[in-house]
Protein backbone atom coordinates (compact mmCIF):
# COMPACT_ATOMS: atom_id res chain seq x y z
CA UNK A 1 0.00 0.00 0.00
CA UNK A 2 2.85 2.35 0.87
CA UNK A 3 4.58 1.54 -2.40
CA UNK A 4 1.36 2.34 -4.28
CA UNK A 5 1.10 5.71 -2.59
CA UNK A 6 4.73 6.48 -3.42
CA UNK A 7 4.13 5.58 -7.04
CA UNK A 8 1.09 7.83 -7.22
CA UNK A 9 3.06 10.65 -5.57
CA UNK A 10 5.90 10.22 -8.04
CA UNK A 11 3.51 10.31 -10.99
CA UNK A 12 1.75 13.40 -9.60
CA UNK A 13 5.04 15.24 -9.16
CA UNK A 14 6.06 14.31 -12.69
CA UNK A 15 2.80 15.66 -14.09
CA UNK A 16 3.19 18.90 -12.15
CA UNK A 17 6.77 19.39 -13.25
CA UNK A 18 5.88 18.56 -16.82
CA UNK A 19 3.04 21.08 -16.75
CA UNK A 20 5.34 23.74 -15.33
CA UNK A 21 7.90 23.04 -18.06
CA UNK A 22 5.25 23.30 -20.75
CA UNK A 23 4.01 26.59 -19.31
CA UNK A 24 7.56 27.95 -19.17
CA UNK A 25 8.20 27.05 -22.82
CA UNK A 26 4.91 28.09 -24.39
CA UNK A 27 6.49 31.34 -25.64
CA UNK A 28 9.39 29.47 -27.24
CA UNK A 29 9.13 28.70 -30.95
CA UNK A 30 8.88 25.08 -31.97
CA UNK A 31 11.11 23.83 -34.78
CA UNK A 32 8.24 24.25 -37.23
CA UNK A 33 7.45 27.75 -35.97
CA UNK A 34 11.11 28.78 -36.17
CA UNK A 35 11.19 27.65 -39.79
CA UNK A 36 8.01 29.64 -40.47
CA UNK A 37 9.44 32.74 -38.77
CA UNK A 38 12.75 32.58 -40.61
CA UNK A 39 10.97 32.05 -43.94
CA UNK A 40 8.91 35.18 -43.23
CA UNK A 41 12.03 37.21 -42.53
CA UNK A 42 13.67 35.96 -45.70
CA UNK A 43 10.82 37.65 -47.57
CA UNK A 44 10.40 40.61 -45.20
CA UNK A 45 13.86 41.62 -43.97
CA UNK A 46 14.00 44.01 -41.04
CA UNK A 47 10.32 43.64 -40.05
CA UNK A 48 9.56 44.37 -36.43
CA UNK A 49 8.67 41.21 -34.46
CA UNK A 50 5.24 42.68 -33.73
CA UNK A 51 4.50 42.92 -37.45
CA UNK A 52 5.74 39.40 -38.06
CA UNK A 53 3.59 38.17 -35.18
CA UNK A 54 0.44 39.65 -36.73
CA UNK A 55 1.20 38.21 -40.15
CA UNK A 56 2.02 34.76 -38.79
CA UNK A 57 -0.65 34.56 -36.09
CA UNK A 58 1.93 33.97 -33.37
CA UNK A 59 2.75 35.68 -30.10
CA UNK A 60 5.42 38.33 -30.58
CA UNK A 61 7.71 36.69 -28.04
CA UNK A 62 7.47 33.42 -29.99
CA UNK A 63 8.64 35.31 -33.07
CA UNK A 64 11.62 36.76 -31.20
CA UNK A 65 12.54 33.33 -29.88
CA UNK A 66 12.42 31.87 -33.40
CA UNK A 67 14.96 34.25 -34.90
CA UNK A 68 18.34 32.79 -35.89
CA UNK A 69 20.77 32.60 -33.00
CA UNK A 70 23.09 35.21 -34.51
CA UNK A 71 20.22 37.72 -34.61
CA UNK A 72 19.04 37.53 -31.01
CA UNK A 73 20.00 36.85 -27.43
CA UNK A 74 17.51 36.45 -24.59
CA UNK A 75 17.51 36.84 -20.83
CA UNK A 76 14.98 36.36 -18.02
CA UNK A 77 12.99 39.43 -17.03
CA UNK A 78 14.68 39.46 -13.64
CA UNK A 79 17.83 40.75 -15.34
CA UNK A 80 16.08 44.03 -16.21
CA UNK A 81 18.01 46.32 -13.79
CA UNK A 82 21.44 45.28 -15.08
CA UNK A 83 20.42 45.42 -18.74
CA UNK A 84 18.63 48.76 -18.38
CA UNK A 85 21.63 50.27 -16.61
CA UNK A 86 23.90 49.00 -19.40
CA UNK A 87 21.79 50.96 -21.91
CA UNK A 88 22.13 54.19 -19.93
CA UNK A 89 24.88 55.67 -22.11
CA UNK A 90 23.08 55.07 -25.41
CA UNK A 91 22.47 58.26 -27.35
CA UNK A 92 18.94 59.29 -28.39
CA UNK A 93 17.11 56.19 -29.59
CA UNK A 94 13.54 55.30 -30.49
CA UNK A 95 11.25 53.75 -27.91
CA UNK A 96 8.56 51.70 -29.61
CA UNK A 97 5.31 51.19 -27.71
CA UNK A 98 2.39 49.36 -29.32
CA UNK A 99 -1.07 49.49 -27.80
CA UNK A 100 -3.74 47.75 -29.83
CA UNK A 101 -3.33 49.04 -33.39
CA UNK A 102 -1.59 52.21 -32.18
CA UNK A 103 2.17 52.69 -32.40
CA UNK A 104 4.03 55.28 -30.34
CA UNK A 105 7.59 56.25 -31.25
CA UNK A 106 9.44 58.32 -28.66
CA UNK A 107 12.89 59.74 -29.37
CA UNK A 108 14.83 59.86 -26.13
CA UNK A 109 17.89 58.71 -24.30
CA UNK A 110 17.34 55.77 -21.95
CA UNK A 111 17.80 57.62 -18.70
CA UNK A 112 18.54 56.29 -15.27
CA UNK A 113 15.92 54.79 -13.02
CA UNK A 114 15.50 53.69 -9.44
CA UNK A 115 13.16 51.23 -7.73
CA UNK A 116 10.40 52.88 -5.74
CA UNK A 117 10.69 52.62 -1.98
CA UNK A 118 6.91 52.39 -1.55
CA UNK A 119 5.70 50.28 -4.50
CA UNK A 120 6.75 47.77 -7.16
CA UNK A 121 7.43 50.50 -9.72
CA UNK A 122 10.78 51.31 -11.27
CA UNK A 123 10.80 55.08 -11.72
CA UNK A 124 12.60 56.67 -14.65
CA UNK A 125 14.18 59.92 -13.52
CA UNK A 126 12.82 63.09 -15.10
CA UNK A 127 16.03 63.92 -16.97
CA UNK A 128 15.03 63.20 -20.59
CA UNK A 129 11.90 63.19 -22.79
CA UNK A 130 11.08 59.60 -21.82
CA UNK A 131 9.44 59.53 -18.42
CA UNK A 132 7.48 56.83 -16.72
CA UNK A 133 7.01 54.19 -14.08
CA UNK A 134 7.78 50.63 -15.09
CA UNK A 135 6.88 47.26 -13.59
CA UNK A 136 9.90 45.11 -14.47
CA UNK A 137 8.81 42.54 -11.89
CA UNK A 138 6.14 41.60 -14.45
CA UNK A 139 8.59 41.20 -17.34
CA UNK A 140 9.16 37.56 -18.21
CA UNK A 141 11.86 37.95 -20.83
CA UNK A 142 14.19 40.39 -22.55
CA UNK A 143 15.40 39.97 -26.15
CA UNK A 144 18.24 41.88 -27.78
CA UNK A 145 17.79 41.66 -31.55
CA UNK A 146 19.76 42.66 -34.63
CA UNK A 147 17.50 42.26 -37.65
CA UNK A 148 19.11 42.62 -41.09
CA UNK A 149 17.02 44.80 -43.36
CA UNK A 150 17.20 46.14 -46.88
CA UNK A 151 20.29 47.78 -48.35
CA UNK A 152 22.48 46.76 -45.45
CA UNK A 153 20.33 48.38 -42.77
CA UNK A 154 20.04 46.58 -39.43
CA UNK A 155 17.32 47.13 -36.82
CA UNK A 156 19.07 46.87 -33.46
CA UNK A 157 17.04 46.95 -30.29
CA UNK A 158 16.03 45.48 -26.97
CA UNK A 159 12.48 44.22 -26.41
CA UNK A 160 10.84 43.63 -23.04
CA UNK A 161 8.07 41.02 -22.83
CA UNK A 162 5.41 40.18 -20.27
CA UNK A 163 3.54 36.93 -19.65
CA UNK A 164 1.11 37.57 -22.53
CA UNK A 165 3.95 37.26 -25.06
CA UNK A 166 3.45 40.86 -26.20
CA UNK A 167 6.22 43.42 -25.92
CA UNK A 168 5.72 46.00 -23.20
CA UNK A 169 8.03 48.25 -25.18
CA UNK A 170 11.16 48.16 -27.31
CA UNK A 171 14.22 50.41 -27.40
CA UNK A 172 15.74 50.63 -30.88
CA UNK A 173 19.09 52.14 -31.77
CA UNK A 174 18.71 51.81 -35.52
CA UNK A 175 16.31 50.77 -38.23
CA UNK A 176 15.28 52.55 -41.42
CA UNK A 177 17.17 55.74 -40.54
CA UNK A 178 20.86 56.58 -40.77
CA UNK A 179 23.27 54.01 -39.37
CA UNK A 180 24.51 55.11 -35.93
CA UNK A 181 28.15 55.98 -35.40
CA UNK A 182 30.53 53.12 -34.73
CA UNK A 183 30.84 54.26 -31.12
CA UNK A 184 27.08 53.83 -30.65
CA UNK A 185 27.03 50.47 -32.42
CA UNK A 186 29.73 49.30 -30.02
CA UNK A 187 27.42 50.18 -27.13
CA UNK A 188 24.65 48.06 -28.62
CA UNK A 189 27.05 45.19 -29.21
CA UNK A 190 28.06 45.37 -25.55
CA UNK A 191 24.43 45.08 -24.41
CA UNK A 192 23.79 42.28 -26.91
CA UNK A 193 26.77 40.44 -25.45
CA UNK A 194 25.59 41.10 -21.90
CA UNK A 195 22.17 39.62 -22.65
CA UNK A 196 23.97 36.64 -24.15
CA UNK A 197 25.71 35.94 -20.85
CA UNK A 198 22.36 35.35 -19.11
CA UNK A 199 20.43 32.08 -19.08
CA UNK A 200 18.62 31.78 -22.38
CA UNK A 201 14.85 31.99 -21.99
CA UNK A 202 14.32 28.98 -24.23
CA UNK A 203 17.47 27.05 -23.41
CA UNK A 204 20.02 25.99 -25.99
Amino acid sequence: MVKGRRLLLTVAIGVLLGGASAAANEMCASTEQAEQIQAFYAENPGAMPAIAARKLGLAEEVVASGLPGNQMNSAPGEDFPEIWDAMDDWGPITFLIMKGMNVFEIASSVGTGVPSTVSDYYNIKYEQPLRGHLRPDLYTSIYAVALPGKDGAVARGVLFYDETGASVFGAFMSGDGPTPADSELAKFDAVMALVGTKPSVCGE
